[in-house]
This record gives structure tokens, C-alpha cells and sequence, in this order.
């Protein structure tokens, strides 16, 4: 086979199926990989729930969606109509595997998602991951190899005109012109229940925080975080705008894009506000930072607790396996709104 000359590649096919954070954390390396092959066509393979962190991106050729319930044969169909001189797997799971099994390409390039070691440090504590690298300089490992060299970019989240729009109208219904004011984000979700920090925590921190500086609270997330606004929104005082379940992605970004700062747990949304350059204040419980998925490039601040049950998890889980949760419980409003009083000038204006 041929040396792969990254110069010369016409099509290359990128895969990252899911989800919000993963997806983001390659937009450093589609950067450098659309300036180190301005004249090859990008296809980035990935659910179509998440279009929307990549529809704008001036990097991607074309989206390669897998609607829900589609079958990987279906797929895997549509991906053998095309010859690519170069597929990169970002995913590396069975799925990705089964994929792009039979996908006709040239070369093929996959990342370390370095589980074994992730495996030691969770469960006999050893840690091999020592320094911590980030997740986008991972992606961008098999290309360093062959002369990507140059330095990562931040990520990247672009908006349309149509989602900036849509989140001036709602800010316009909600605070009319004569009340605006500063914005504070909050987003109190996560996939994994032992990732969320208590509700009445973040009302306890956002409350502070509108009372300082006059801010109104937007609460951010999707469907399933509607139990979780909902509790905080009733022990608010403050001006509260309640975008749970009611936006679309590019929606929840555009009206993020406006506000001054972001709480949140170890989630998307965190990696949503890096992209978009609002300044972040992460609770981090189950997950640390060899993992690699700390914001990235960012105005950022993590608050965790060094426990000597910390990680238990490379992705957080259904319930603590100790049974106290202590890596969350553990975590005062006064820790987290230190945090925040710190990035709150930082904010942009």
C-alpha cells in the first residue's frame, strides 16, 4: 500500500457517531486537516440528532446523518457508494467497527481511545495516563504521524443566521427590551445520573450569582433535564428562562452564545460553551481529568474533590457503586460559586 501523503487526498470520510462533547472535541482537528487539505472533500459520518454541531462548520464538505432507528445495513449501504482515499474512525466502538466493515477506502486510520488504561486507573487505581492529554489531541495522534504537526485551535461551534435569530426572538418574549440583562446559563444535566450535581446546589449558586450582578437565569438542556429546571426554577427568584426540551441544538447554542456564564456538570453543554467562548464553571464527581475530557482551550474553571474513590467510572454510571455519592454530595454552593465569582469579569460583555 501506498504512503498516505495527507497533500494528495481528494475524499476522506470522518466518523463520530455521537454525542454533543465528542463530536465537538474534533473540530480542532477538522481545522488543521481542512488547512492541510484545502482541496479534499470532508465527509463527516453521524447521528442526525447531532447535525446541528456540525451543519455550519465551514470545515465539512457534506453530513453523512444516520437517522434514528436506521439500520447499520442501511448504512453501511449508502457508504459503499463511495470510494474514500481515507477513512478515520473517531469512534472506535463495534458499531463504528461493523460500519465501516467492507467501506472501500485506501487507507484507514483509527484512534487510541487508550481503554485499558482508562480500565486500571477505574478499577485497580493505577494510573497510566499521566500526562493528561485531551481528547482532540487523541483524534489528532494517527494524523501527527503523518506530518499534521501544527498546534490544535480551540473547538469550534458555528451558528446559522436562522438559530440567531430564533434565540433574539426568545429572549425578546421572555425579557422585553426595557428589562434585558446579564444572562447566566445553567445547565444541570448529564447523561449518567452520578455526573449532576444536586439541583438545589446550582439554584443555590445561580441565585447568588443574579443577585450580584442583576442576571437573569437560563436553564439549558434537553428533554429529560425538563424534572431537573423545573426543580431549580421553583427555587429561583430571579428572572428565569426555562429552554429545557424546548429549543433545537443550534437553538440552545445560539441562546448560550448570549450569556455571560455557564454552570454545568461534566456534559455537552460544558464543551457547547468552549466551542462558543462563554466562560464555564464544570462540577466534575466521577470522572477526572486523565480521561481527557476537561473543557478544552477554554475560560474555564473544574470544581472536584480529590476522593480516593475518584474515578469509578470513565463515563459516570446509574448510581455510585459506594452507595454515597460523595464526589457530588460532597461539593458546596460556597466551592462552585468561588469558582464562578473568579470567571464572572472574564465574561464578555
Amino acid at each position: 500500500m501506498a504512503r498516505l501523503d495527507l497533500a494528495q487526498l481528494r475524499t476522506v470520510l470522518l466518523v463520530r457517531l455521537s454525542s454533543i462533547g465528542d463530536i465537538l472535541l474534533t473540530t480542532p482537528v477538522l481545522r488543521l486537516l481542512r488547512q492541510a487539505c484545502p482541496q479534499a472533500r470532508l465527509d463527516f459520518a453521524l447521528k442526525a440528532p447531532y447535525a446541528d454541531l456540525l451543519r455550519a462548520n465551514p470545515c465539512v464538505d457534506r453530513l453523512l446523518l444516520v437517522p434514528p432507528g436506521e439500520s447499520l445495513r442501511a448504512m453501511w449501504r449508502r457508504l459503499r457508494q463511495q470510494r474514500y482515499d481515507l477513512v478515520l474512525d473517531w469512534q472506535r466502538t463495534l458499531r463504528s467497527r461493523v460500519l465501516l466493515w467492507g467501506v472501500r477506502a485506501t487507507h484507514r486510520l483509527a484512534y487510541n481511545k487508550r481503554t485499558v488504561r482508562r480500565a486500571l486507573l477505574v478499577h485497580l487505581g493505577w494510573n497510566l495516563l499521566r500526562p493528561p492529554l485531551a481528547v482532540p489531541e487523541l483524534y489528532a495522534r494517527p494524523l501527527r504521524r503523518l506530518g499534521l504537526t501544527a498546534p490544535l485551535p480551540p473547538l469550534e461551534m458555528h451558528l446559522t443566521p436562522e438559530s440567531q435569530a430564533a434565540a433574539a426572538a426568545y429572549l425578546e418574549q421572555a425579557l422585553p427590551a426595557g428589562q434585558r440583562q446579564p444572562l447566566l446559563a445553567v445547565a444541570p444535566g448529564a447523561r449518567w445520573a452520578t455526573k449532576r450535581w444536586p439541583a438545589e446546589r446550582f439554584a443555590a449558586v445561580a441565585q447568588a450569582l443574579a443577585d450580584a450582578h442583576g442576571a437573569a437565569v437560563v436553564l439549558l438542556g434537553d428533554a429529560d433535564d425538563v424534572p431537573l429546571a423545573q426543580a431549580i426554577c421553583q427555587q429561583l427568584r430571579a428572572p428565569v428562562l426555562d429552554g429545557t426540551g424546548r429549543l433545537s441544538l443550534m437553538q440552545t447554542a445560539a441562546l448560550l452564545q448570549r450569556c455571560r456564564l455557564l454552570l454545568s456538570n461534566d456534559s455537552g453543554l460544558m464543551h457547547l460553551a468552549a466551542a462558543l467562548r462563554v466562560p464555564v464553571v464544570a462540577v466534575f464527581g466521577p470522572t477526572v481529568a486523565e480521561f481527557g475530557f476537561y473543557p478544552f482551550q477554554a475560560t474555564a474553571q473544574v470544581v472536584s474533590l480529590a476522593l480516593p474513590c475518584r474515578p469509578c467510572s470513565t463515563k459516570g454510571s446509574r448510581r455510585c457503586p459506594r452507595q454515597h455519592h460523595q464526589c457530588m454530595r460532597g461539593l458546596s454552593s460556597e466551592q462552585v460559586l468561588d469558582a464562578a465569582r473568579q470567571l464572572w469579569p472574564a465574561a464578555h460583555p
